[in-house]
């Protein structure tokens, strides 16, 4: 069980076995977030007024593009919601046969 955990340290984890599956696999160019950010905010009121909000409260998210592009990114269906997550799943009972 000791493989299996992600925080043992001689875990298949911490000896980088699953390191592949934490990679993005494919990704949004940052021309192509451009247009479909410039879309979303034209379509969606609601989500523009979100994202001033976040420009004006928060310098640090104004000056970072790549944070400001995954604002949209994660926004968008094509979003991996499952990227980065534990490929093994954890349960809390006894399987019997």
């Amino acid at each position: 069980m000791t493989l299996l955990e992600p925080q043992a340290p001689d875990s298949l984890a911490a000896w980088g076995y699953f390191n592949a599956h934490f990679e993005h696999k494919e990704y949004v160019e940052p021309y192509v977030t451009e247009i479909f950010a410039g879309q979303m905010l034209q379509q969606d009121p609601t989500l523009a007024d979100e994202f001033q909000r976040r420009l004006s409260q928060h310098p640090e998210f104004a000056a970072d593009p790549e944070a400001r592009r995954e604002f949209f990114q994660r926004r968008d269906s094509s979003w991996d919601s499952r990227f980065a997550m534990y490929p093994i799943l954890r349960i809390n009972q006894t399987l019997r046969n």
